[in-house]
């Protein structure tokens, strides 16, 4: 999931790359006067009835950056993915990003020609996608095969682009109207789900057929891409968004009853201010939350039936910038999330964290 910015940023060509990894260890990043909480969140959780939880009886949770040393090989295809995951893809990513190696600094650049990718199965293996089929790719998804669906501008017109495994072009397809906006929301193996003006629309990748899933009355909005739908995600039937005039609240739409949304509020159950990403389990039966409260960026995880909450973990970043953290998010499966933090600023760190329960 990811969050949906007024102008997308940008994004993968060519040849997946792996970067070489670092002997050392994310948490030994140096942290400008950052803030170190410990901070108790049991309180603020006691009233939930149904615990989905991180942080209960035979649960453990990460408080701090991921403490597991990365020294990945190098490699030329996309990384084998646990059965199951989901990827972690750094959308967004724009500027250069610093990790290690032996206690060394390294910057890679993110953005434009090249995005950015880490492994979900515990050595935090870097990954870099060159950009292929487009100038830029504005978003970007990552599918279980190795392959990703991209969109994004090349001269006047706006591709949807399927990249294989081994960072080929598969497909390449004008999906741009005239006068009208277009973005990706996310992807499977057959369909890539749309945002235009007509609402969510599924889009065949064989064919190239759509049929509108969700209009924007449906959702009593007027235009997708003026701010108010803030974050989204879509998987196995469901819609997860948040909106900007309900900061703390996540909307669940099934897109086959797309008229009868849920809406449940972080507000009695979180110290939230408003809400920054969401990723729903590949079963969609619970939905990760990444919101910013008075003290930083939060992680949390909330059952999409009964609206309860887990305690999770909180995010160590820079909090020296007035924008908002991004916060990509991975179900590696039912028992581990992994994350990444980051800024899509000229420099920033890149923060991971790890939720086990």
């Amino acid at each position: 999931m990811d969050r949906i910015p007024h102008d997308i940023e940008t994004l993968i060509r060519d040849v997946a790359q792996a970067e070489p990894g670092y002997g050392g260890d994310f948490a030994d990043i140096p942290r400008r006067a950052r803030r170190h909480r410990n901070r108790q969140m049991t309180a603020a959780f006691a009233g939930v009835a149904a615990v989905i939880a991180v942080v209960g009886i035979g649960v453990s949770v990460n408080r701090a950056p991921d403490r597991t040393p990365v020294n990945p090989p190098a490699a030329t295809t996309a990384a084998p993915l646990p059965t199951g995951a989901q990827r972690l893809m750094l959308n967004g990513a724009d500027g250069s990003y610093r990790t290690f190696e032996n206690a060394t600094p390294i910057y890679t650049e993110f953005g434009g020609t090249q995005v950015g990718e880490f492994t979900v199965d515990s050595t935090w293996q870097m990954r870099k996608h060159q950009v292929v089929g487009a100038d830029r790719w504005d978003r970007f998804a990552g599918l279980a095969d190795g392959s990703i669906v991209a969109i994004g501008p090349q001269g006047s017109k706006t591709n949807l682009v399927v990249a294989g495994p081994d960072g080929t072009v598969r497909q390449t397809r004008e999906v741009g109207k005239a006068g009208e906006k277009v973005t990706l929301v996310s992807a499977t193996s057959e369909y890539a789900y749309l945002w235009r003006p007509s609402g969510l629309v599924e889009h065949t990748l064989n064919a190239g057929g759509e049929r509108v899933l969700v209009t924007p009355e449906q959702l009593d909005v007027t235009d997708f891409f003026d701010g108010q739908i803030y974050g989204a995600d879509v998987e196995n039937g469901k819609l997860a968004l948040t909106r900007k005039s309900n900061p703390c609240v996540v909307e669940f739409v099934a897109l086959d009853t797309p008229s009868e949304a849920e809406m449940v509020s972080l507000d009695g159950n979180a110290t939230c201010d408003r809400i920054i990403s969401l990723r729903l389990s590949p079963d969609a039966s619970e939905v990760a939350i990444a919101y910013v409260d008075d003290a930083g960026p939060e992680i949390t995880l909330m059952d999409v039936t009964t609206g309860a909450l887990s305690d999770g973990t909180s995010v160590d970043i820079d909090p020296y910038h007035s924008e908002d953290p991004i916060v990509a998010i991975s179900w590696v499966d039912a028992k581990t999330l992994r994350g990444m933090a980051y800024r899509a600023i000229p420099s920033s760190d890149l923060t991971p964290f790890t939720i086990t329960r």
